[in-house]
């Protein structure tokens, strides 16, 4: 019975692949394929942008240089100040020149430039940054432009085809082609905030801030990193899927930051020694490397050293876990968190289980718009 029902199946694709391929015609197929890469290209790239930033670090004065003040006078033992110059992409969201990009590309830029095509380049200003997604909004004074399309992201299948279109080590509008490699990417270590699409199109540095689009010519995705040891494209890419883009993206626009819930930890994993005296699962824990006084987190009772396993009943299993609880309620709930605290106990060092309920604060922001780290 177990080889006919493995027989039939194999008989029938058999059938099927043959009447595939007696009207199909190979050459017509890749045509029509090349074609639907062509438009979709197309459609995207009249909406992406080649964007470069300069940052300047300012000089700083070397050790001792002020015992040689008297003879060559001050600044006589200062570094230079320093110009950094960068380079990413960005993809028109609105016709009235409002532009999205990763936070990375547009970090601490003092000037950023956005060349739409060949010969047409505009300052642009930062209109608002979430850090903690990597995304930011970029406006040019400009009307009329050439905007993408969103897709639905949460329609996306592994497998799918996908292209790429960016800025790749400055060559604008260059165009890759993939497939959806996974999706819900997370504890990546990318951002706190990660659910990333996995692709091998071919992204290198520059890509970042781009478009990642389907073969209808909808953006469902923006290319963000790539995990590599030579630095460049090594057919493992991370994006982040348009859902969220777009409604990020929307807010930063509208009230030029993105609110967040925060309690005030920054997590590491936790290693061996520790999880074997706290007696964890593999996989579970993340361990309080570092907690902000006056934080919500510190109010409740946890302590630096603590390791967290579990959230609102759910195992650590990573910083996602956090994230996605604290996402959940916004900017205002609670968070009940299981923790073990080790602590050295007569001549030996043990654990104790303990439980905090953590109120969640908005995320405060600092008079320069930056946002402290962590969750």
């Amino acid at each position: 019975m177990r080889r006919l029902a493995f027989v039939l199946p194999l008989t029938g694709l058999l059938a099927m692949g043959c009447a595939w391929a007696q009207p199909g015609d190979p050459v017509a197929i890749a045509t029509a394929l090349s074609r639907a890469f062509a438009q979709a290209a197309g459609k995207v790239s009249p909406a992406v942008a080649n964007i470069s930033t300069t940052t300047v670090i300012p000089g700083r004065e070397l050790p001792m240089s002020r015992w040689f003040e008297d003879f060559f006078g001050p600044g006589g033992f200062t570094t230079p100040p320093q110009e950094i110059h960068s380079l990413g992409s960005g993809i028109v969201i609105r016709a009235d020149g409002y532009i999205a990009t990763n936070y990375h590309v547009v970090k601490d830029a003092q000037s950023i430039v956005v060349a739409l095509g060949q010969d047409t380049e505009m300052e642009a200003t930062v209109r608002g940054t979430d850090p903690c997604a990597d995304l930011a909004v970029v406006k040019v004074n400009a009307t009329g432009l050439s905007a993408i399309t969103w897709g639905d992201s949460d329609q996306l299948q592994v497998g799918e085809w996908v292209i790429a279109v960016g800025s790749p080590l400055g060559l604008q509008h260059s165009v890759s082609a993939g497939i959806v490699s996974a999706k819900g990417r997370r504890d990546v270590g990318i951002c706190t905030y990660e659910d990333f699409i996995q692709t091998d199109c071919t992204i290198n540095p520059g890509n970042s801030g781009g478009a990642l689009a389907n073969l209808q010519g909808q953006v469902v995705g923006i290319p963000t990193a790539i995990f590599s040891e030579s630095g460049g494209s090594e057919g493992v890419g991370f994006a982040i899927p348009a859902n969220v883009a777009a409604a990020i993206t929307k807010t930063l626009i509208e009230q030029g930051r993105y609110p967040r819930g925060w309690v005030g930890i920054i997590t590491a994993p936790v290693n061996r020694r520790r999880a074997e005296i706290a007696g964890l699962r593999e996989g579970v824990g993340l361990l309080v490397q570092t907690l902000y006084r006056d934080s919500p987190a510190f109010g409740a009772g946890i302590l630096p050293g603590d390791i967290i396993v579990k959230c609102n009943g759910a195992d650590a299993t990573g910083l996602s876990v956090l994230v996605r609880a604290v996402a959940s309620v916004g900017t205002k709930g609670t968070l009940r968190l299981e923790y073990m605290r080790l602590s050295r106990q007569g001549g030996q060092v043990g654990a104790t289980q303990g439980t905090a309920q953590v109120s969640i604060v908005p995320q405060p922001v600092g008079e320069d718009g930056r946002t402290p780290q962590g969750i």
